[in-house]
């Protein structure tokens, strides 16, 4: 495992904008805002864009440790859909079925809204509306997502399907698919360029931005306060996007902890592998496994590769990436999904950090009474559509006036707890182990039609 000093590795992502990406200003001094938003991740630009939109005459100060991107929003896939929590079987039977469709219709609307506001500004952020794929590779799989779509259509859902072996390998050709979930809402974005374009845009309408400003102390008075190493900031509403982050605020260690996930990214393919394998839609793609698999292409036709495996470390470390672990587990994953792409190389390696809750569900809340202090965790590691409408709906909770609908059932929803260390590893240790047996079991004959003996 590696600490990362220099930004621009921590994804291809970043390593592609490095060289033409201009840094806003340190913070310098002292400040006074409206609102300050910790947090220059896509949910903080979204929360700060949609507030300067609604208020131009509102301060609102963005604070980022290191630069705009660099967490989990410029570091994970670059997939959109509308996937949200563990799944719609398990948020309907911990949440109910009302809660399920309404979480899935937030997320209809997540996707779609992405898409109006890469439209409605031109954001340079190679967008591909592709739709989505979640692909079953064992008979328990395809189970498993049958049952999915049959309880999407229960709830009233439109545009998801099941379709069977031959038909998903007409669209992606992998031995290992017994069928899938298919679903055209869906697209693929550079990461890093959409936060990074929504971030130009926020700036051009006077959100300041301070980047390389990490906070070092935080006082939840009123009005708030933060300290960075060279200035502070005087706010009167706070918002705390930090996600995987938040650990480091001891008030809200409970809401969360922070996983890990690897990435593998191989060299481009050409025209002959591409072939081998069809993927002329060029679909994001995930699988039915408790710890899902999530795969795409890129601009450039690589292949990216993610998931498969979950890491907690004790401590609520989130700069120790990535697990060698994983990603010699996403090498095998490439080789036996794809094996007429044999011998293809792999040459970027990163770790994703993920903000998970422990019912698996996002959490949107306020401190105490009122909204003077909101924050945002639980993206479960589906959170470029999530966090861009989530921005929209804390803008909503902080400014109040201008809010015409009805929050999601996940904000000020009451959150089960995750105890504190030293009980905290172990429980999620063991809760990732199950995940990874039944996992195991489900796999343990091999992917794709049942072998002949």
């Amino acid at each position: 495992m590696q600490l990362y000093n220099d930004y621009r590795v921590k994804s291809f992502w970043l390593e592609q904008s490095g060289a033409s990406y201009s840094e806003s200003p340190a913070l310098e001094g002292m400040l006074r805002a409206d609102v300050l938003i910790v947090g220059g991740g896509l949910t903080g630009i979204s929360t700060a864009y949609h507030l300067k939109k609604a208020n131009p005459g509102m301060r609102v100060a963005v604070l980022e440790a290191d630069v705009v991107g660099s967490g989990g929003s410029g570091r994970n896939a670059g997939i959109v859909n509308t996937q949200f929590g563990l799944s719609l079987g398990f948020t309907a039977r911990r949440f109910g079925a009302a809660n399920a469709l309404a979480a899935h219709r937030y997320m209809e609307r997540a996707v779609d809204y992405a898409g109006e506001l890469v439209r409605a500004h031109a954001l340079k952020c190679a967008w591909e509306p592709s739709g989505f794929l979640r692909v079953a590779t064992t008979p328990a799989y395809a189970l498993r997502i049958q049952r999915e779509v049959a309880l999407a259509h229960a709830l009233g859902i439109a545009g998801i399907e099941w379709i069977g072996a031959v038909e998903a390998r007409a669209l992606v050709d992998s031995p290992t698919y017994l069928g899938a979930w298919r679903e055209p809402r869906g697209a693929l974005v550079n990461p890093v360029e959409f936060v990074r374009e929504l971030k130009r845009i926020a700036v051009g309408m006077g959100v300041e931005v301070y980047e390389r400003s990490p906070v070092t102390n935080l006082e939840f008075t009123a009005p708030a306060r933060a300290q960075t190493p060279h200035g502070a900031v005087e706010a009167d509403r706070l918002v705390l996007a930090t996600n995987a982050f938040t650990a480091q605020f001891e008030l809200l260690q409970s809401r969360q902890a922070p996983v890990h996930t690897s990435i593998v990214l191989t060299e481009p393919l050409n025209a002959a592998q591409l072939a081998r394998i069809g993927w002329r839609g060029r679909q994001g793609i995930g699988d039915a496994r408790n710890l899902a698999h999530y795969y795409r292409l890129t601009p450039d036709n690589r292949l990216l590769a993610g998931g498969g495996d979950v890491r907690y470390f004790r401590g609520n470390q989130t700069r120790v990436e990535p697990y060698p672990a994983s990603i010699m587990h996403l090498q095998g994953f490439i080789a036996e999904t794809f094996p007429a792409l044999h011998g293809l190389r792999i040459t970027h390696r990163w770790g994703v950090p993920t903000s998970a809750t422990l019912d698996t569900v996002p959490h949107i809340g306020a401190i105490g009474d009122g909204s003077r202090i909101v924050y945002s965790v639980g993206s479960m590691g589906r959170g470029t559509a999530l966090a861009t409408l989530s921005g929209l709906t804390i803008s909503h909770m902080i400014a109040g006036a201008g809010a015409q609908e009805t929050p999601p059932f996940f904000v000020n929803r009451r959150a089960v707890p995750l105890p504190p260390e030293p009980l905290r590893a172990p429980l999620a240790h063991g809760i990732l182990g199950l995940m990874r047996a039944q996992d195991a079991y489900r796999e343990r004959q091999g992917l794709g039609a049942p072998r002949q003996r």
